[in-house]
């Protein structure tokens, strides 16, 4: 089997994907099938806590206010939205799974009846705490940013193709057909369901929602294929 690799997000040079992957002498490919721009906020009301969702409604919150208010609790769905937070030396009083059900039990858990919860997120967000939530948190939703996709996207003939977003997903399969040899790993059970859609059901839901999940998860299906 070729060792080749595409996934739906711009890596950084020290992106753990791409690190551990071309150690293991992958050929990687990182690239967006969205653009992202900012919508200007001028307010947020206060709240018990802050909820992100990903690590770009942290990236278009945090880079319009000075500060963030010391008074309050910061939520991060999942794994790599943590560590996006950490970047702005913001340290998460809570880390969900990266998956909505269990994500939300655990969060009314620690978070108690009722709270006040700020959601900035993007313009298409699916929303998914908040539609969890019923009257058991008070929810405020703030777009931060957009997202669309790109383009003139182009095919991909790696091997494995990696998705990190349900709308990354629309963005490729509006577009190309899976081909016979290609694999697909998404990030979570949300992105997965977006497969769905396309009519794609075999595939492989990472781990963690975590590039370090993603790599996992590739690397035991490649060794499950040896075998």
């Amino acid at each position: 089997m070729e060792k080749s690799v595409f996934i739906s997000r711009n890596l950084s040079p020290d992106s753990p994907f791409r690190i551990q992957l071309e150690a293991a002498d992958f050929m990687v490919t990182g690239r967006s099938l969205l653009d992202f721009k900012a919508i200007v906020f001028t307010d947020f009301p206060s709240t018990d806590w802050i909820f992100f969702y990903s690590r770009k409604a942290v990236e278009f919150f945090l880079t319009q206010i000075q500060n963030l208010p010391t008074d309050l609790k910061i939520a991060a769905y999942g794994s790599g939205t943590a560590e996006a937070l950490k970047i702005y030396k913001v340290t998460p009083d809570f880390v969900g799974t990266g998956e909505g059900i269990s994500t939300f039990a655990a969060f009314t858990r620690i978070a108690g009846h009722q709270p006040t919860v700020l959601f900035p997120q993007a313009l298409h967000s699916r929303r998914t705490i908040e539609n969890l939530a019923g009257d058991q948190i008070k929810t405020f939703p703030l777009v931060v940013y957009d997202n669309v996709p790109r383009k003139n996207i182009e095919v991909s003939t790696a091997t494995f193709l990696v998705f990190t977003s349900p709308l990354n997903v629309k963005a490729y399969f509006d577009h190309f057909k899976l081909a016979k040899n290609q694999k697909v790993i998404v990030i979570g059970k949300t992105t997965g369901a977006e497969l769905d859609t396309h009519g794609i059901v075999d595939f492989e839901v990472a781990k963690t929602p975590s590039e370090e999940g993603l790599v996992v998860t590739l690397l035991d299906y490649l060794n499950r294929d040896c075998l």
